[in-house]
């Protein structure tokens, strides 16, 4: 039979992260459905909301947002970031050998026909050197859990992905409607995702660019 990893709880019944369980014990379910539903409405007044693709009521969704947070710890987050590293790198490689030498199609690595015949090949790119070598700027990494515990890739997300914004959101929400349960706890800040993704852009600007290049994020708005 297989079940489901228990994030909250070891299997004897002890707290993975007791300041969590702590803070949670303390709230009853009313409390807790009463704070869900204001984070709800607040996705909803500012409009954080994503569309579904492939549904054809046209309706966008909001944003599923869960008041009790799924914890990592610092140690496993280490792992998990080591990996997406190393992952991301041999991504950025693989794309540059592919638009470049092709040296993993001479190996018999990959076969040929079946990159080149994918609808998001660009021959435009063949022997094109982005700044810096860098193909990969922004990645977006799904990740699932299994049920041993263990974190496995989903998917990776290479070309536009989206979703950091959510994130931003979704930590700001959680201060509001669950403050406990950052009280006595040390948690990674996000906060600072712009100014990072701003020093990314800036350092792969292209080399005959000015000592003060300036970077522009496209969007497509709000429509």
């Amino acid at each position: 039979m297989v079940t489901t990893f228990d994030e909250l709880l070891t299997s004897d019944g002890t707290p993975r992260h007791p300041a969590l369980s702590e803070c949670l014990s303390s709230l009853s379910a009313e409390v807790l459905a009463e704070r869900q539903r204001h984070a709800e409405e607040e996705l909803l007044e500012k409009g954080i909301t994503f569309a579904v693709y492939g549904h054809n009521d046209g309706n966008e969704k909001i944003w599923p947002f869960d008041v009790v947070p799924r914890p990592i710890s610092w140690d496993e987050w280490a792992s998990i970031e080591a990996g997406l590293k190393q992952r991301i790198r041999a991504l950025n490689l693989f794309l540059d050998d592919v638009y470049g030498a092709g040296q993993i199609f001479k190996d018999g690595v990959v076969p040929e026909g079946l990159v080149k015949s994918a609808k998001t090949y660009r021959p435009e790119c063949i022997g094109f050197r982005p700044p810096g070598g860098v193909w990969t700027h922004v990645v977006g990494t799904d990740l699932v859990r299994n049920h041993d515990g263990t974190i496995y890739v989903l998917e990776d997300n290479l070309r536009c992905p989206s979703g950091v914004s959510y994130v931003l959101e979704n930590r700001e929400i959680m201060k509001r409607v669950l403050p406990e349960v950052f009280y006595g706890s040390t948690i990674a800040s996000i906060e600072d995702y712009p100014e990072r993704l701003l020093d990314a852009l800036l350092k792969t600007a292209p080399a005959a660019s000015s000592s003060t290049p300036t970077a522009v994020v496209l969007t497509p708005g709000v429509y």
